[in-house]
């Protein structure tokens, strides 16, 4: 039993950014910026750009997906815990859309209800570990061996940097493309059917900007989607575009609204930016704070 167990330690210890799209930004130290968000900005947005057009090296994209980091009181616990408190000049980029704000079930704003209460937002208490035993014990999806194979896997199609961007290498032929496009507007037309906007995730999406403006400056972004994901987003809430203008007013924070430059970029599958087209995006913003400022 101690050596399995030892075996056991020596696999956990190994595990990076290869291991899975979330481990590292378990491990990660206290940040002092940060990119906030769903898998479109975990997928889209580069702290390495980002940083090197502003000058800085401390924006981290702390990021996961739509299933568990829409905003409500689990992820904006996850990103109080990641701050470092002694921040006084940091850049917090808050990514939002109608679906980070809205809820499947039938009772939108009963926090009780939230789908992401029962995930590892939720469930590890540390998101600065390093190695991180409680995220791997009880989160890790895929068996211990994984860690050992993906790490040796050079021909590899996701990888999650220490900064936090989750690249994903995909074919992008046209045929490929159109297979992924085809099944995901399938997928989302049905989510339709359930989604619906929540004045409690508004409100914690408020709350989420109220508290990241005590320890810098905070920017509102939309980030671009094609133009069917763009409609179905907007069914979600027609009047979505005018409430973030009067949250931006109201905060006195910028808000960069990128969907109408939608043609412009290259998606893996209509709702994720494609990595080339991810970079633009993130010179875009870089370039936006930058003349803010």
């Amino acid at each position: 039993m101690m050596f399995l167990s030892l075996i056991a330690i020596g696999i956990f210890l190994l595990a990076d950014g290869n291991s899975d799209s979330y481990y590292t930004n378990f491990t990660s130290s206290k940040q002092s910026s940060l990119i906030i968000g769903t898998s479109k900005a975990a997928q889209g947005l580069q702290p390495a750009v980002i940083n090197g057009i502003l000058n800085r090296s401390d924006v981290n994209n702390f990021a996961f997906t739509v299933a568990h980091s829409p905003y409500g009181p689990v992820y904006l616990e996850a990103i109080k815990k990641k701050i470092d408190r002694n921040t006084k000049d940091g850049i917090f980029i808050v990514t939002v859309d109608p679906y980070s704000v809205s809820s499947r079930h039938k009772d939108a704003n009963d926090v009780g209800l939230f789908r992401e209460n029962d995930k590892f937002l939720a469930t590890v208490s540390s998101v600065t570990s390093n190695p991180n035993f409680e995220y791997l014990y009880q989160e890790y999806s895929y068996p211990y061996i994984y860690i050992l194979t993906k790490k040796f896997d050079y021909i590899d199609d996701d990888f999650l940097h220490p900064d936090g961007w989750n690249e994903v290498n995909i074919s992008m032929k046209q045929k490929d493309f159109e297979v992924r496009n085809k099944s995901k507007i399938k997928s989302y037309k049905k989510l339709l059917k359930v989604y619906k906007f929540s004045d409690k995730r508004y409100e914690y999406f408020e709350k989420t900007i109220s508290f990241l403006k005590e320890y810098g400056k905070v920017y509102i972004v939309r980030l671009p989607v094609s133009t069917e994901f763009l409609e179905m987003e907007n069914s979600v809430y027609p009047e979505f575009d005018s409430k973030i203008n009067n949250t931006s007013s109201k905060f006195n924070v910028p808000f960069l609204d990128l969907t109408k430059e939608y043609i412009e970029y290259k998606y893996t599958d209509g709702n994720h930016l494609y990595k080339t087209s991810g970079a633009e995006v993130s010179e875009k913003i870089a370039k936006f704070i930058l003349n803010y400022k």
